[in-house]
């Protein structure tokens, strides 16, 4: 999986980054990690241009040299909330992020604030940002292994993280040359 390495070419081409966060010691915590290399294993069986798999045990100022250069984003985490149902995806933005340590900023700066501070710095952050929060069971025990509702819920959305980039790269993407459209 990528950890960060890509060309940051400006190509007027649609890119887009998927990146799981997660520790992968801390039982549920792991699942943006194994979500990422689901979508990873995905796209070597049917592979979208332009799609980069990233991971990171972190957040905050990390997520701007992760994803400077990409157009769109899907970021994946644990989310941690009190009477979690364990598996259950939530779709959420960068004016929502409650519950997720990595995207909340609890040693370092939100996801909101990474985005914020790129602006202000003048980074080519994603102007398309899609955050997909599975509410974990256990996210205290030191464990490799994922709670059954978390594994079951990676393939899932896996498929649907892939269905998504695919869906922007196609609707976003200019024709190839010598090809017009009426």
């Amino acid at each position: 999986m990528n950890r960060g390495t890509k060309a940051k070419v400006d190509t007027g081409q649609i890119t887009v980054a998927v990146l799981g966060l997660g520790n992968s010691v801390l039982t549920d915590d792991a699942v943006g990690l194994h979500v990422a290399a689901a979508v990873e294993r995905l796209l070597r069986e049917d592979p979208i241009a332009g799609v980069t798999v990233l991971t990171s045990t972190r957040a905050g100022f990390e997520l701007i040299e992760l994803l400077a250069g990409f157009t769109h984003a899907l970021i994946i985490d644990c989310l941690a909330i009190p009477n979690p149902v364990p598996g259950r995806i939530r779709f959420m933005d960068l004016t929502c992020l409650s519950g997720s340590a990595r995207l909340v900023g609890v040693h370092d700066i939100s996801v909101a604030d990474a985005f914020e501070l790129a602006s202000t710095l003048g980074a080519s952050m994603p102007g398309t940002v899609e955050i997909y929060a599975v509410e974990g069971e256990d996210t205290q025990t030191l464990s490799e292994e994922m709670t059954p509702a978390l594994v079951a819920s990676v393939p899932r959305l896996a498929r649907a993280l892939h269905a998504r980039a695919g869906e922007w790269v196609k609707a976003l993407s200019p024709p190839p040359q010598g090809e017009r459209g009426f």
